[in-house]
């Protein structure tokens, strides 16, 4: 059975084996500001929460954050693991220790994002996909998912457009260059 870490990544099988499965009832009184300051920030993002029924839009980042922090989460987890922590402490404890430089990877992966959507709303193949699809919620009366997807179908041609084929370098190019190394290297 394969255990997610905090961050979304599969946690490898062999951290289980070094772990006893009963959670240490004692907290130390270092733990209990950052519980105080845990339940604060949960309360704030239940009220930043959004319906059910809309995904979360900063899941994709928050997973790049994982997955860009993976390696050094792991080792975290590990080091608590050696301590004799058990996986869950383990797991919170390298989750909290990384959480500042995760946030600042959040605010600068936002930032690239941001500054994308901005450049993005100017160029011409989009406006013509947002084009497309406008029309289609408003005369085909379709959701925006809907109207998404058949915009970019109906629009595949100039989207292509985007990633153009790379020309293959003559093949007499590279004789020529092999040539040139053997007669350079002949005198």
């Amino acid at each position: 059975m394969s255990k997610t870490g905090l961050f979304g990544f599969p946690l490898e099988e062999n951290y289980n084996e070094n772990v006893e499965e009963k959670e240490e009832e004692s907290s130390s009184s270092e733990e209990e500001p950052e519980q105080e300051k845990e339940e604060e920030t949960s309360s704030s993002e239940e009220e930043g929460k959004i319906d059910d029924d809309e995904p979360d839009p900063w899941k994709p980042l928050r997973e790049k954050v994982g997955e860009d922090l993976e390696e050094s989460y792991l080792k975290e987890v590990q080091q608590f693991l050696d301590k004799g922590k058990t996986q869950d402490y383990a797991e919170t404890a390298a989750f909290n220790t990384l959480l500042p430089v995760s946030r600042k990877r959040l605010r600068s992966t936002y930032l690239e994002r941001l500054k994308w959507t901005h450049r993005i709303k100017l160029d011409a193949i989009h406006r013509k996909v947002m084009t497309t699809l406008r029309r289609f919620i408003d005369e085909d009366d379709m959701d925006f998912d809907e109207a998404a997807e058949s915009a970019v179908a109906k629009r595949k041609f100039l989207i292509n457009r985007v990633m153009k084929k790379k020309p293959l370098p003559d093949e007499s190019d590279d004789d020529k260059e092999e040539e040139n190394d053997i007669l350079v290297t002949e005198t």
